[in-house]
C-alpha cells in the first residue's frame, strides 16, 4: 500500500480541497465570501505557564486576517473558514510566530440521489500531552504541535427496483503532525486511513421478511507505529408475525487487529436470535440471545422526549463483556436537554479527524469573539488504541436576552498498548447576556480533573468574563479577563495565569 506521508500530505490536502470545490454554476450570487481581521492585545502574568516562583509577565500582540466562504445550492454545500494567526511575543519568546487554522467541509451530489463526494479538512494546534494544558497559542511552554487532517469520501446509493437499496462508501483520511512517534518525544505517527462501508437492505417487495447485509472495514497505516485495522461483517434476517411482534436472527464475523492488554476485543463469529415487541409507535422492547446478547428499550412518551437504552453482553468483537449505552433527548420551547453514555474503541488519530477547529453553528460572523482554543479534554498524543466509556450531560436555556448552557462529563480511558488507565471528569458552563442593543456580556466557568490511576490528580480551573460592544455595523470591540489555575501533587504540573485581553474585530 503506497504511503503519502510528510511533505506529500499538504499537497494532497490542497489538491483535495480544490477538487471538492463545486466549479459549475459559480455565479457570484451563489457564494457568500466574508473577509475579516482581528487585532488583539493580551497581557499575561505567566506567559510560559511556569510553576509558582518562575512566572514571567508580558504583552502578546496579535493580528489575525480571516476568510469565511459559504455556498449552498440544491446539489452542493461548501463551508470554509480560515484564519492566519500572527503573534508577537507568544509564550514570552519575543519573536513573531504564525499559525494556520482551517475548518473546511464540502458535500457534492455529482449524480443526484446516486453518487456523492464529501470532503473535510482542518489545520489546528493541539497539546502534545495533557499534563500541562494550554488554552491557546498565546501562552504555554511550547507543549503543542500542528495537526493537519484531510478526508475524502465518495459514496454510491444504488436502488435495485423494489427489491433492495444499497450504500457503498469509500473513505480516505490523513492525519499528520509535527511530532514523530518513537523519537524520544511524545507524539503520534502520521497516519493514512482507508475504509470501506457496504450495506444492502431489503425493499418493499419483501412483505413479511426484512433483511440487511453490511460490511465495515477500516485500515490505519502508521508511518512509525504498528498498523491498526477494524473489520466487521453482519447479516440480519427479521420476520414480522404481526405489526406488534417480529423475530430476528443475526450473525457475522469480527476481525480487528491491534495490540491489547485489556482483553476488550475478541475476534471470531458471533450470532444472536431474539424478538422485538412494539406495542405502539412510542414504545418498543427488543431482546436477543447468543454469544452476543442485548436488550434495547426505546421510549418516546411524548413528541419532545426520546430515550433509547441498550445493555450488551458480548463475547465477540470490540468492547466485549457487559456494556451499556443510553441516549436521552428532551426539548421544551426554551430549553434542550440531553444525556448520553457511550462505549467506544478508537484512536487518537480518529479523534483528531472528528475535531471541529472553528465552530460556526450558523453564525454569519464565525470569527466574532472566538479565539481558536486547544482541546483540554483530550488524550495524550500517542499511537494507542483507546477503549472509552463516556458520560455526557448537557442543557441549554434560551430567553429573550440570555443564553445559558451547561454540561458535565466523565470519561474512563483504557490504553490498550500498556493497559494504562485514565479518568477525566469536568464541568463546563457559559452565560451570554445581551443587556443592551449593541452590548453583551459573557461568563465561561470550567473545571476539569484528570486521574491517571495514581494517588495524584490534576485539577484545572478556567474562568473567563468578557464584554462585547458593536461600535459600527462592521466593527466590534471586546474586553476579557481570564483566570487559569492547575493544581497537582506533581509540582511540575502546577501553574496559574491571569490575563486581560482587548480586541477589535473588523468585517470588510
Amino acid at each position: 500500500m503506497p504511503r503519502l506521508f510528510n511533505s506529500t500530505v499538504p499537497l494532497v490536502q490542497l489538491a483535495g480541497l480544490f477538487l471538492c470545490v463545486p466549479c459549475h454554476q459559480a455565479h457570484a450570487a451563489n457564494w457568500t465570501v466574508n473577509p475579516y481581521i482581528q487585532f488583539r492585545e493580551t497581557y499575561s502574568d505567566n506567559l510560559r505557564l511556569a510553576r509558582p516562583g518562575n512566572e514571567s509577565a508580558g504583552f502578546v500582540t496579535e493580528a489575525n486576517p480571516s476568510l469565511s466562504i459559504f455556498r449552498q445550492s440544491g446539489k452542493n454545500t461548501l463551508n470554509l473558514n480560515y484564519r492566519l494567526q500572527n503573534l508577537y511575543n507568544a509564550s514570552g519568546n519575543e519573536d513573531a510566530t504564525t499559525f494556520n487554522q482551517l475548518q473546511f467541509s464540502s458535500s457534492n451530489a455529482l449524480i443526484p440521489n446516486k453518487f456523492f463526494l464529501n470532503a473535510n479538512s482542518s489545520i489546528s494546534q493541539q497539546n502534545i500531552d495533557n499534563t500541562r494544558i494550554a488554552n491557546d497559542n498565546i501562552s504555554g511552554s511550547g507543549n503543542r504541535t500542528n495537526v493537519n487532517t484531510f478526508s475524502l469520501s465518495p459514496s454510491w446509493t444504488p436502488q435495485f427496483g423494489n427489491y433492495a437499496s444499497g450504500l457503498a462508501v469509500v473513505n480516505y483520511d490523513t492525519v499528520t503532525t509535527d511530532t514523530i512517534a518513537n523519537s524520544g518525544r511524545a507524539g503520534i505517527s502520521d497516519t493514512q486511513n482507508f475504509g470501506e462501508q457496504i450495506q444492502l437492505n431489503s425493499g418493499t417487495e419483501f412483505k413479511r421478511v426484512g433483511w440487511n447485509l453490511s460490511f465495515n472495514n477500516r485500515d490505519n497505516y502508521r508511518a512509525n507505529g504498528n498498523d491498526v485495522s477494524f473489520q466487521n461483517s453482519n447479516a440480519t434476517l427479521r420476520t414480522y408475525i404481526n405489526k406488534h411482534v417480529n423475530v430476528f436472527a443475526q450473525g457475522g464475523f469480527s476481525d480487528n487487529s491491534f495490540q491489547s492488554f485489556s482483553g476488550s476485543n475478541n475476534n471470531g463469529f458471533f450470532y444472536t436470535a431474539g424478538v422485538q415487541w412494539i406495542p405502539s409507535q412510542r414504545y418498543s422492547l427488543e431482546a436477543g440471545y447468543g454469544n452476543n446478547s442485548h436488550v434495547t428499550l426505546s421510549l418516546s412518551p411524548m413528541q419532545r422526549l426520546t430515550w433509547v437504552t441498550t445493555f450488551r453482553d458480548n463475547q465477540i468483537g470490540l468492547n466485549s463483556g457487559q456494556t451499556w449505552q443510553t441516549a436521552l433527548n428532551y426539548r421544551t420551547q426554551r430549553s434542550n436537554w440531553s444525556l448520553t453514555h457511550l462505549n467506544d474503541t478508537t484512536t487518537v488519530q480518529a479523534l483528531l479527524l472528528k475535531e471541529r477547529v472553528i465552530i460556526v453553528d450558523g453564525n454569519p460572523d464565525p470569527f466574532v469573539n472566538q479565539p481558536v482554543e486547544i482541546l483540554a479534554f483530550f488524550p495524550t498524543q500517542t499511537d494507542q488504541v483507546i477503549v472509552t466509556k463516556t458520560w455526557n450531560f448537557a442543557v441549554s436555556f434560551f430567553t429573550g436576552k440570555s443564553t445559558l448552557t451547561g454540561s458535565a462529563f466523565s470519561q474512563d480511558r483504557i490504553y490498550q498498548l500498556n493497559d494504562g488507565h485514565e479518568k477525566v471528569t469536568g464541568l463546563n458552563g457559559s452565560w451570554n447576556w445581551q443587556f443592551a442593543h449593541k452590548t453583551s456580556a459573557y461568563l465561561t466557568p470550567r473545571w476539569q480533573q484528570i486521574d491517571r490511576g495514581l494517588p495524584v490528580k490534576d485539577n484545572r480551573y478556567d474562568l473567563g468574563i468578557g464584554l462585547i460592544h458593536s461600535l459600527t455595523n462592521r466593527l466590534n470591540g471586546s474586553l476579557e479577563f481570564r483566570h487559569l489555575n492547575q493544581t497537582s501533587a506533581f509540582s511540575t504540573n502546577n501553574f496559574e495565569e491571569n490575563r486581560a485581553t482587548a480586541s477589535l474585530f473588523l468585517r470588510f
